[in-house]
């Protein structure tokens, strides 16, 4: 199984603590990374999801504190098994956008890159994403794809 993590994801785990919807999410997201390092999911990100997370950093820490925050959040997010799909050329971009039916029109690489790796899932807290259409791809917050995987795994028992 192969899933794409959205930005948000990604700051729920990193910097769930500041704040209060975050630090709910934070938990959930980091029992999802210990599913993603124990199982046989392929978990994908992409640049535009780290280029996203830079911006973040930048806009919730001093200048002062940038270089160490995004270091520290770097090294924490890849001492995981989460592969970092590159940038979309220019026919990919034309040959996908066609399968895609997004609003916010930032979100379209995400859901490409997802689509184009054949991911099953993407996950997200983004609303625009979760409402989006990407072929087969479903659009999910962590939390229900953790439960369905917690159902699938009794059903085999």
């Amino acid at each position: 199984m192969k899933i794409y993590l959205d930005t948000t994801v990604l700051i729920a785990f990193l910097f769930g603590e500041l704040s209060d919807v975050d630090a709910e999410r934070q938990e959930i997201a980091t029992e999802l990374f210990e599913l993603i390092n124990t199982s046989r999911i392929t978990a994908f990100t992409s640049l535009y999801a780290l280029q996203e997370l830079i911006l973040f950093v930048y806009d919730n820490y001093s200048p002062a504190e940038v270089k160490s925050v995004l270091r520290l959040a770097m090294l924490t997010l890849f001492q995981n098994e989460v592969m970092v799909l590159p940038l979309l050329d220019r026919i990919d971009t034309l040959k996908y956008s066609r399968l895609v039916s997004v609003r916010n029109r930032s979100d379209r690489s995400h859901l490409i890159a997802a689509l184009k790796n054949d991911c099953d899932y993407i996950l997200s807290y983004d609303d625009h994403i979760l409402r989006a259409k990407a072929g087969d791809v479903k659009a999910l917050k962590p939390e229900e794809f953790l439960d369905l995987i917690k159902a699938s795994m009794s059903e085999e028992e």
